[in-house]
């Protein structure tokens, strides 16, 4: 199981999960990232991020954001601790916060209390 809370920035409630990402060299940074359902893929981490792990660029893929804006997003190969398991993951190189998206998500069951501090939980399907 994969654990979090919510966090409520202002009046903007958003899910969060702590995890382990993983570079070359054991290099290892703890992300706290957004659990973001509109993003299709696996991870996002910054720049900054991506350079202190060293993570290895594997490929550039054109994508269409939100807001209908054409983005070509860097994509690079990591690791990350998931349910107690190293997996590994595309990361898609963004400003901002971490995102985990739905490639992360599937064929495992998500539970939000979407209150301030509320619980969150990402179990695998059985």
């Amino acid at each position: 199981m994969v654990t979090g809370r919510v966090d409520a920035r202002g009046e903007i409630l958003q899910p969060f999960v702590e995890l382990a990402v993983y570079g070359s060299s054991d290099r290892m940074a703890r992300v706290q990232a957004i659990i973001d359902t509109g993003f299709t893929e696996y991870l996002t981490l910054p720049p900054h991020a991506i350079d202190a792990l060293g993570l290895t660029k594997i490929m550039e893929e054109p994508m269409t954001l939100a807001n209908g804006v054409p983005f070509t997003f860097e994509v690079y190969s990591g690791e990350i601790d998931w349910d107690n398991q190293k997996r590994r993951v595309d990361v898609h190189q963004k400003e901002g916060d971490p995102l985990i998206g739905m490639a992360m998500l599937r064929d495992h069951d998500l539970r939000i209390r979407v209150v301030p501090n509320g619980p969150v939980g990402i179990d695998p399907i059985d």
